[in-house]
């Protein structure tokens, strides 16, 4: 099983375009191949600096585009890796070199391109929540089903991915906002993310090393949420596939075998389901001491 864990550092004016990512790509949790890539168009001594730092760590290093064809396609997409991020949308967009409105399926939200190249595939993104999005790749503009397949009736089906925005699925776990500094002090992993006030100031080699870090401290908080995830032995269900806590309770039933009403009861007329919910009132109730 592979794992691409990325995370960018932009720019601080209000279009936050890219200046330079650090990534990780892990087999069955080994580090196999890790690396700096930068924006086309960084400052000279910024991109000395990156290159600098890169040879001294044995880091490979390359531009965006490199990471994008050589990393993210050839191997993520490729390997049918998990691909892992803090604020995951976010740092998918940072790579983007234009964007749509989804199409197909009824997906909606908006489409990300990140290559030149036709047959490669483009994100899609549907936000659901302020802290949670649907995230997939979309069909590659190419033929995909083989002539004895088609004739058997075979078709090869969408490579959608697998996306885990790590905000998302530790909200699920605990029922909790987190930033990755409160998220890896939380689950007390040996890289701590540290905060810093060197965002959009001449690069350091501190900086870099903060980058760094951060991408390493991802890689451990996912660790620890994925096995606080498969504890819950969800047996149809992926850390991909949550959204939210709710979708952790679908899953629950789904598994008891408990069906939902309307699939039991389908001839309910639509005017009456409308009347009830008409007339559902929600309230509201503050506890102020919880948790004890």
């Amino acid at each position: 099983e592979w794992t691409l864990v990325f995370d960018t550092e932009t720019r601080t004016d209000m279009g936050h375009a890219l200046r330079f990512g650090v990534y990780q790509l892990r087999q069955a949790g080994t580090l196999k191949e890790a690396g700096i890539f930068h924006a086309p168009d960084i400052d000279f001594k910024d991109k000395e600096m990156l290159e600098a730092y890169a040879r001294a760590n044995q880091l490979e290093f390359m531009t965006r585009d490199e990471f994008v064809e050589d990393v993210f396609f050839e191997k993520g997409y490729a390997f049918r890796a998990t691909i892992v991020g803090f604020n995951l949308p976010f740092d998918l967009s940072r790579l983007a070199i234009s964007h749509a409105a989804a199409r197909g399926n009824q997906f909606g939200g908006f489409s990300l391109k990140l290559s030149e190249h036709k047959w490669r595939p483009r994100v899609q993104i549907k936000h659901l929540s302020r802290k949670s999005a649907m995230m997939r790749f979309a069909a590659p503009f190419q033929w995909r089903h083989s002539r004895s397949g088609l004739k058997r009736g075979r078709k090869q089906p969408v490579e959608r991915g697998s996306f885990v925005d790590l905000n998302t699925l530790a909200t699920a776990l605990f029922s909790r906002s987190f930033k990755l500094s409160t998220l890896s002090k939380f689950l007390k992993v040996p890289t701590q993310k540290e905060d810093t006030d060197e965002h959009g100031k001449a690069l350091t080699h501190s900086y870099i090393q903060y980058a760094v870090d951060d991408v390493q401290a991802s890689w451990e908080c996912y660790g620890q949420l994925l096995a606080r995830f498969q504890a819950l032995e969800l047996r149809d269900l992926g850390p991909h596939d949550v959204y939210s806590e709710a979708s952790l309770g679908k899953a629950y039933l789904k598994q008891m075998n408990i069906h939902p009403w309307q699939e039991l009861q389908p001839g309910c007329p639509p005017r009456l389901i409308g009347a009830i919910m008409g007339s559902y009132y929600g309230g509201r109730s503050e506890v102020h001491i919880r948790r004890e």
